[in-house]
């Protein structure tokens, strides 16, 4: 399914919109870019629904907010007052930003994971372009090494994943309560099947196992109930990519906002956020 699709669906955007905090990782980037912020142009992309807008917005030069998804930036638009800082645009064609614009890209929400491989090439070679020498660039993606991997594809965490969702109280035990539980049960073993068909593997642990040898590789998780592939990569991986685009001085963040090359503590997420320059 095309996922451009999915996040541009009212009901995603308007979820997205919802969303207004920074994790604990990017707290630490913004302590470690303060005193270059003022300084910065700056290009927030794959904005969604301005999670990270408030934040920003009043610590940088100037700021663009940009999303391929028209939804989420409508929904930026009523966020904020100022609509002229959001674009509807696709990272993998920036056209219209010129050569060396931006001081400071920012992708996250693992939003370049979105893209196949050779998608995300293109993005990370525009996001080159668009930046002056020396400017820096910060995003997240999916940990394949996650010590945790394995429990996305347990049909129990599933169902808990759906009972959250659904609001339902657990003490509940009417009739009524009990049947949607039973609804609900049904539905993520539908969705465990789905998974284990769209990674074309009824042994989850050997596929991942698989991918974890290469490095990297696309992966249906439970995100959006296993409807996407997505791209996950291990830490040395993408170190490399980033090196062979010309990125330097690339420093990891584990998902507790910890700076760190020590892998046992990155792998303690799902998700590494790196903050890196390029040097041309």
């Amino acid at each position: 399914m095309d996922q451009k699709r999915i996040y541009n669906h009212k009901k995603i955007s308007q979820d997205y919109a919802k969303r207004d905090y920074l994790d604990k990782a990017e707290i630490r980037i913004i302590e470690d870019l303060r005193n270059l912020l003022p300084k910065f142009n700056m290009l927030d992309m794959g904005v969604g629904g301005g999670r990270t807008t408030r934040y920003f917005l009043p610590m940088v030069n100037s700021y663009i907010g940009a999303d391929y998804a028209p939804n989420m930036i409508a929904q930026c638009k009523k966020k904020f007052k100022n609509k002229k800082i959001f674009e509807v645009l696709d990272v993998r064609n920036m056209d219209k930003f010129s050569n060396n614009m931006f001081d400071f890209v920012l992708f996250s929400y693992n939003g370049i994971d979105s893209f196949d491989l050779k998608d995300r090439d293109i993005a990370l070679k525009e996001i080159k372009r668009v930046l002056r020498n020396d400017g820096y660039f910060s995003f997240s993606s999916h940990n394949i090494n996650w010590e945790g991997l394995y429990g996305l594809f347990k049909i129990e965490n599933i169902y808990e994943k759906l009972i959250n969702k659904s609001h339902l109280p657990d003490s509940g035990k009417s009739a009524k309560n009990i049947f949607l539980k039973f609804i609900i049960f049904l539905k993520a073993i539908l969705i465990n099947i789905r998974l284990n068909i769209k990674n074309k593997s009824f042994n989850i642990k050997f596929h991942i196992n698989s991918l974890r040898k290469n490095g990297f590789g696309s992966l249906a998780d439970n995100s959006l109930n296993g409807k996407v592939s997505i791209i996950y990569t291990s830490y040395k991986s993408q170190i490399k990519k980033l090196e062979n685009l010309g990125f330097i001085n690339i420093s990891a963040y584990s998902v507790n906002g910890i700076k760190t090359t020590d892998e046992n503590e990155l792998n303690k997420g799902g998700w590494i956020y790196y903050l890196c320059q390029i040097k041309k």
